[in-house]
């Protein structure tokens, strides 16, 4: 638990720095620092369902799509505020979740995985032929700014990496209490053994849909931000062989099971394409061999690795003899 806190502590303190940063960065560092920013929005909610429930999911960019095209309607066709459009839209996104959920939770293991593979791949296809709603292939163009409050005139980049972040620490902070509510041990429990957490009373359908239903509502809150900041909603961006992939090594490299460690996942893999720039065409070469060299030599990620490091840099707590009884003492003058 200290190690939980301590966890939070730091990714408060490390929001807070990025914030103070915020206002002295250039537009290029605050554009990739935003995307890094709801990336690991996306990727805490995943965290949830694949390192503490133990589901892995392949729907979760469809759900994340689902998000981002409910805030381009809301706010374009229909005018709602902001606010009022990233909640619904997280709300749609965690009925969505449930439904698949339903269906998908008839099956386990491989077949879980296989499951939400092909409902990922409807959903990319509804994405495409329903243009009354998407676009179609040619996407959703015009999706208006989040509005500043209180009268701000602040740069909307700068704007858009401070919302964002602030929706990283939320994410966070939620995440954190729901892996340690009774649902969330009981979460646990089905990953390690779903058998035995069913054998002694535990309400496992009931836990594996609440934490579905919660990671599908905070992807919904990633798919609303990311289409009021970059005004424009492409198909493409949800593809479950591309985006999808992306999502599960962002929270692998990170660290699954550790709500911190995908953060430190999508700084990297935000990070990664930016410097690959002129190779871009090698970036899903690079995905695999950083994936292999994490599951070869950190399995437990990024996160695994700095906890590793840590406590080899932590000094040894000091061993304070016990003083003498008067038994010991006793023995101790009998012998010879």
């Amino acid at each position: 638990m200290n190690t939980s806190r301590t966890a939070l502590t730091l990714v408060t303190v490390g929001i807070v720095l990025a914030v103070i940063g915020a206002f002295f960065a250039s537009n290029y560092i605050l554009y990739v620092a935003t995307a890094a920013a709801w990336l690991a929005v996306l990727a805490i909610s995943f965290d949830v369902l694949i390192g503490y429930t133990g589901y892995l999911s392949l729907a979760h960019g469809a759900l994340y799509g689902v998000g981002a095209y409910a805030t381009a309607n809301l706010t374009s066709k229909y005018g709602v505020n902001f606010w009022l459009a990233l909640l619904l839209s997280g709300i749609i996104a965690a009925a969505v979740g449930t439904f698949v959920a339903g269906l998908a939770f008839r099956t386990r293991g491989l077949y879980f995985a296989v499951l939400t593979l092909g409902i990922g791949l409807i959903g990319y296809q509804l994405f495409v032929v329903l243009e009354i709603w998407t676009g179609g292939i040619m996407g959703f163009v015009g999706i208006p700014s989040p509005p500043q409050p209180f009268g701000l005139e602040m740069d909307q980049s700068r704007y858009n990496l401070l919302l964002t972040l602030l929706f990283v620490w939320i994410t966070y902070l939620a995440s954190f209490i729901f892996v340690r509510s009774p649902i969330g041990v009981a979460c646990i429990a089905i990953r390690e053994d779903q058998t035995l957490a069913r054998a002694v009373g535990m309400k496992i359908n009931e836990a594996r849909l609440s934490a579905f239903a919660f990671s599908s509502f905070f992807a919904g809150i990633a798919g609303s931000l990311f289409a009021s900041m970059s005004n424009f909603v492409g198909p493409d961006s949800f593809n479950v062989l591309t985006a999808g992939f992306q999502l599960v090594v962002t929270v692998v490299v990170g660290g699954m099971g550790t709500l911190w460690g995908p953060i430190l996942g999508a700084i990297l893999l935000t990070s990664l394409p930016e410097v690959l720039r002129g190779a871009s065409h090698y970036s899903l070469l690079a995905y695999g061999i950083m994936l292999l060299v994490v599951i070869m030599f950190a399995p437990r990620g990024l996160a695994g690795m700095l906890r590793f490091i840590g406590g080899k840099l932590r000094p040894a707590p000091k061993v304070v003899p016990e003083p003498p009884t008067q038994a010991s003492k006793t023995v101790e003058k009998a012998r010879p």
